[in-house]
């Protein structure tokens, strides 16, 4: 059972906000190279949103990162003259970026475990 009451719970929302923008990318891009690898990153992303609804914290370091990434990638295709629209990529910029600032303030406010402590 997914617990979307978790600490990564804002983050992950938006993890998996920018997992469906890319998982529509190939209907709106007909099906280009493009359009295909965005494809691949949703489903990435969206096994990365599920372990965030569970709250392995051990991923929040990973998809902090990724996010980081993937916003510039997406930032860099805006203006791009490509067959998937310029919107899609601004979407699956803002979602990573808040997803990244989610994430971000989860980890800050997040107490580790009594074993790390030490």
């Amino acid at each position: 059972m997914i617990d979307v009451k978790g600490p990564y719970r804002n983050g992950a929302v938006f993890v998996a906000l920018s997992a469906l923008l890319h998982a529509i990318a190939p209907i709106l891009g007909g099906f280009s190279q493009d359009a295909l690898t965005l494809f691949v990153f949703g489903v990435v992303y969206a096994g990365i949103a599920l372990g965030l609804f569970q709250g392995m914290r051990w991923l929040v370091y990973i998809a902090f990162l990724m996010m980081i990434g993937g916003s510039i990638v997406a930032l860099s295709y805006v203006w791009a003259l490509g067959p998937v629209p310029s919107w899609i990529y601004t979407g699956i910029f803002a979602a990573n970026w808040l997803a990244a600032t989610g994430l971000f303030l989860a980890l800050w406010k997040t107490p580790l475990p009594k074993m790390l402590e030490d």
